[in-house]
């Protein structure tokens, strides 16, 4: 079978102010012989853009077409298998900082561009885990599950040896994409500790009532109103006049009346 000097298609996307430059190149390919009607499209960012690969001549009866994208020497799926592919891009991954041993700790991964759906696998210090750690003897220690649709990481009790530098690698068929390493500490509860800290409250709270109750007790507490001596107005005399004189020392009284 003569090999012929045949157009194909080759996607090259360059993106600046704000334009998509798309070109397409010839190269030698046999079997098929393929054409576009569009050799140099020009579209703005964001809109749609048709591109088209007319068979011309095949020697096959059913060819498989391909629509590869090259920029910054590197190859990507965008049409293949008759689907759409897109690479994903990072991922969002959310890892908490610091957490108890033996409480629960959830790490999250998530990515919205890649198409088809990406697949999410998780490493801690750039091991691979199981999407069961019961089903892999190296994370005995360990008791997590991994949902690899969703990328949500799982620890239901976790233990000293799951701290660690945790990431998330999100993957389909036109490539993959990872985030940054994340620090996850798992700490001992002092358990000494916090019973030390509620005694110590106790304590206090003990002698505060023990003051309170001396001191109502001294009378610190008791209105001065009762502290201070009683006065009673003067009222109507009596009737009697108190004299005192030099010679007796004593009190007599004379009878006086009132009219």
């Amino acid at each position: 079978m003569a090999l012929r000097r045949l157009p194909t298609v080759r996607l090259c996307a360059r993106l600046s102010d704000f334009f998509l430059l798309l070109l397409f190149r010839g190269c030698l390919i046999g079997a098929v012989n393929l054409k576009s009607s569009n050799r140099t499209p020009v579209v703005q960012e964001f809109e749609s853009v048709e591109l088209s690969c007319i068979i011309t001549d095949s020697q096959t009866n059913d060819p498989r077409i391909e629509w590869k994208k090259i920029q910054d020497d590197r190859t990507a799926y965008v049409f293949f298998d008759n689907r759409i592919q897109v690479k994903p891009v990072p991922p969002v991954c959310r890892v908490p900082k610091a957490v108890p041993v033996g409480k629960t700790a959830t790490l999250q991964c998530q990515e919205s561009e890649g198409f088809p759906r990406p697949h999410y696998s998780w490493y801690r210090n750039d091991v691979p885990l199981p999407t069961d750690s019961r089903a892999n003897p190296r994370f005995r220690n360990s008791s997590f599950l991994l949902n690899s649709e969703t990328g949500t990481l799982v620890f239901s009790a976790v233990h000293k040896e799951d701290s660690g530098q945790y990431y998330c690698i999100a993957s389909n068929d036109a490539g993959s994409a990872r985030c940054e390493e994340q620090m996850m500490e798992v700490y001992d509860l002092n358990i000494g500790g916090i019973i030390g800290g509620i005694l110590v409250v106790l304590a206090v709270l003990a002698l505060i009532t023990v003051g309170i109750c001396c001191a109502y007790r001294r009378g610190y507490f008791i209105n001065n109103k009762q502290n201070g001596e009683s006065y009673k107005s003067p009222g109507k005399s009596d009737g009697v006049n108190y004299v005192r004189t030099e010679e007796e020392g004593d009190f007599r009284h004379k009878s006086s009346f009132v009219i």
